[in-house]
């Protein structure tokens, strides 16, 4: 069986307008990077199929598999970690892009340390307007990017999994067994999962490019609550966090949900929630204004 160093996963929906772009990415960070890589295209969207032409290269094997029905992202990217023969995943989105140097510097800190379970870049957001922004802007979002509870309190705070470089070996099961519905906010579960027991690394560089096209759901705050809604869910089923934590979670996503779609709402419970997020966010700004203070420096 031939072995790779990095498998790409891609899921595909309706996306062939995004591949020359995406096959642009992908190329130039092969060129900088010495190991094998394969790039696996899921193809989610049955009633189109992949024109594999604009996507095929020499740089990288090219594998693609069909979906016969429309699954979601999830299970797209799941499908894809089953066919994997690299040792580490990137997660990456069709419209999304990668900078020349992602695969060489992040496999780099993966190789560099064997307890980190992924790394994750700094990257910028650019929204339908054009306008980019710092996805991670200071050193204290670097701390909460690494911590679980953080994410209970304020949900989210990495744009995509296409910033981070995962050891394959290091994704729970839980996490491949238990496919979303929705799509949204599978990789928020992914993280809350492995930073319960496992680290991650911060690498200072640029080297992800998220963008919002209208066809992706990142930038739908409801979409994205009613995907947190079923986060809490499945985290319920689970029974891996203590109850305290995932009652407060379970709290702040239901009347954020009911709040946005103008439902009734208990406004104490949004109100400590909302409270309990500034507290982190404050507490991250000030790790982030100390770290300034002793001279890290977050790339730009």
């Amino acid at each position: 069986i031939k072995m790779y160093n990095i498998s790409v996963i891609v899921p595909f929906y309706k996306g062939n307008k995004y591949l020359t772009g995406l096959k642009q990415s992908l190329e130039d960070a092969c060129i900088s990077y010495e190991g094998k890589v394969e790039v696996i295209m899921v193809n989610d969207s049955p009633k189109e199929k992949i024109e594999k032409k604009l996507i095929q290269s020499e740089k990288y094997s090219l594998v693609i598999v069909e979906h016969d029905v429309n699954y979601g992202i999830h299970k797209a990217r799941v499908t894809g970690i089953g066919k994997a023969k690299g040792e580490y995943v990137l997660l990456l989105d069709q419209d999304d892009k990668i900078k020349r140097e992602f695969f060489k510097e992040m496999s780099a800190a993966l190789d560099n340390n064997k307890s980190v379970a992924f790394a994750y870049a700094n990257g910028v957001f650019e929204d339908s307007n054009g306008k980019s922004k710092l996805i991670l802007n200071s050193y204290g979002k670097v701390y909460g990017a690494e911590n679980y509870r953080t994410y209970l309190k304020v949900g989210n705070l990495l744009a995509s999994p296409g910033q981070c470089l995962i050891r394959k070996s290091a994704i729970p099961k839980e996490w491949t067994e238990h496919i979303m519905q929705s799509n949204c906010a599978d990789d928020f579960l992914l993280w809350i999962l492995i930073l319960r027991n496992q680290k991650a690394e911060y690498v200072n560089k640029l080297l992800y490019e998220h963008i919002t096209t209208g066809e992706n759901t990142s930038g739908n705050k409801l979409i994205g609550y009613a995907s947190d809604l079923e986060v809490c869910g499945i985290l319920d089923d689970l029974n891996l966090l203590p109850k305290e934590e995932l009652n407060k979670l379970k709290k702040r996503c239901v009347s954020n949900y009911n709040k946005a779609k103008g439902y009734d709402y208990r406004y104490q419970e949004w109100l400590f929630s909302r409270q309990t997020e500034n507290f982190e966010r404050m507490r991250m700004k000030i790790i982030g204004v100390l770290c300034k203070m002793l001279g890290k420096k977050i790339c730009n």
